[in-house]
């Protein structure tokens, strides 16, 4: 991850929140730290059988990261031309290191469509090229990351229409993030233990 985006501050109240929803073993302080802390939560996941198996159905290509079985905002095409829903945001980018994907989703503001085209984790087209994440959380509550975390964290079409939105919701956790940053944390935060599956996957 870039000096530049370790650096970016997460908001007190946030960080408070992810810590618990993420299981985290502190509370993140920034951007960066929030990403180490996601990579040792992922390759403790690692260790349990059940899950380790789980993601490497995701490195082989056999099952989609954060792939749900009810409709979402965010959709997801593979090469094959199979597309799946996919719980939030920053699953579908995660997606995007594991195989070459485009992403079908809309604006949380406005509904406008966003399309972007990811492949080895590098955003290869966007439209509006003007698009932005906000990784947000639930304000209360504890419970799986599909319902306290996923459906606060969208993209938006640009930063004006997350102020737009702010401007009507001035309680709501999160943060912006441009797409690279974005990229950045799924990289650290969940690529990079996960490509340590690679070997264990091929020998299988």
């Amino acid at each position: 991850m870039s000096n530049s985006s370790y650096s970016i501050q997460i908001p007190p109240n946030l960080g408070a929140r992810l810590r618990v929803l993420d299981r985290l073993i502190q509370i993140p302080q920034t951007l960066g730290e929030y990403g180490d802390l996601l990579q040792e939560y992922i390759k403790k996941c690692l260790k349990e059988p059940q899950l380790k198996a789980y993601f490497q159905e995701i490195y082989k290509g056999k099952k989609i990261f954060g792939q749900v079985d009810y409709k979402t905002r965010h959709r997801v095409w593979i090469p094959s031309g199979r597309q799946v829903y996919v719980a939030c945001t920053l699953d579908a980018l995660i997606e995007g290191f594991f195989l070459p994907i485009e992403i079908d989703s809309s604006c949380f503001h406005c509904d406008q469509q966003i399309r972007i085209k990811v492949s080895q984790g590098t955003i290869d087209f966007m439209e509006p090229s003007s698009t932005v994440m906000w990784l947000g959380a639930s304000k209360e509550g504890e419970g799986p990351c599909i319902t306290t975390l996923c459906p606060y964290t969208n993209f938006f079409t640009s930063s004006g229409h997350v102020d737009e939105w702010r401007d009507k919701n001035a309680n709501e956790l999160g943060i912006m993030l441009t797409l690279h940053q974005s990229l950045e944390l799924a990289r650290k935060g969940y690529w990079e233990p996960l490509h340590l599956l690679k070997s264990e996957t091929i020998q299988t």
